[in-house]
């Protein structure tokens, strides 16, 4: 009997490219986030994938692609891909890839019954191609095997893999309007917002910045509405009504075999 274990992996967002509005097909949803996994070889089982709408109301996920990388030879992240929201137009990284996933958003989607966001169970983990592509009857292929540089995860015994995203159709977020209710500060990890209640727009885990890229930091609590507890002190000062956004609107659980 195989032995399994799950990671939960939240890919952070540039801003520009949240604020922006509109990421579309073919450009970079986020660069690539690394996460550490019990070393040697392990198979990719399963995905469920939840969507964080704008101001935690529910928006539906449009189409993307996941590609699986290993670290360079020292195990550390690979090249950048390029800007989120542009088309990829950095490289040095393609010998890295381990492997690809489409996320058919519309095939395992729930509806808009969770109120705040939607949950995704992906299709085809392994297999590569679009779950509209595939044919009923047909096996999925379930080969998809990673394995990162040896030791390079951030403790031993662990080693780090990356996943990197490709927007297959639009995704539309925009700017924020949850903003600063008081003024943060480096000497506490108390943030408080308003306009929106913060209940409803992150969650533990989550990474907080201000509309200037300004790092807030990793939410720890949810406390009420208003305020949020982050796991440090805040990493920046930002002002009152600086717009706040959730950089991790993708949440990526994955389940894995060793």
């Amino acid at each position: 009997m195989g032995k399994y274990f799950n990671v939960t992996i939240k890919p952070p967002v540039a801003v520009a490219a949240l604020a922006a509005g509109n990421i579309t097909d073919a450009e970079i949803l986020f660069d690539w986030a690394g996460f550490d996994v019990p070393k040697g070889a392990s198979r990719l089982v399963g995905i469920t994938a939840l969507y964080t709408g704008k101001n935690g109301v529910y928006y539906a996920p449009t189409d993307f692609e996941l590609f699986w990388a290993k670290g360079d030879a020292d195990g550390t992240a690979p090249g950048t891909m390029g800007d989120d929201g542009a088309a990829v137009d950095t490289f040095g990284w393609f010998n890295n890839i381990q492997g690809k996933t489409y996320v058919d958003a519309s095939n395992g989607l729930n509806d808009a019954d969770l109120i705040t966001g939607a949950v995704v169970s992906v299709q085809n983990v392994s297999g590569g191609i679009a779950a509209a592509s595939h044919v009923d009857g047909f096996p999925n292929n379930s080969g998809l095997v990673l394995q990162g540089v040896p030791e390079s995860g951030t403790s031993v015994g662990y080693d780090k893999l990356y996943v990197g995203a490709i927007a297959k159709a639009t995704h539309n977020w925009g700017a924020s309007t949850v903003v600063v209710s008081t003024e943060t500060a480096t000497s506490t990890p108390i943030v408080v917002v308003k306009t929106v209640s913060a209940i409803i727009t992150c969650g533990p885990g989550d990474i907080l910045r201000d509309e200037d890229g300004q790092l807030l930091g990793t939410v720890k609590t949810v406390d009420s509405a208003t305020q949020i507890t982050l796991e440090a002190n805040c990493a920046s000062v930002s002002a009152v009504d600086k717009i706040v956004y959730n950089t991790t609107p993708i949440t990526l659980m994955c389940s894995f075999e060793k």
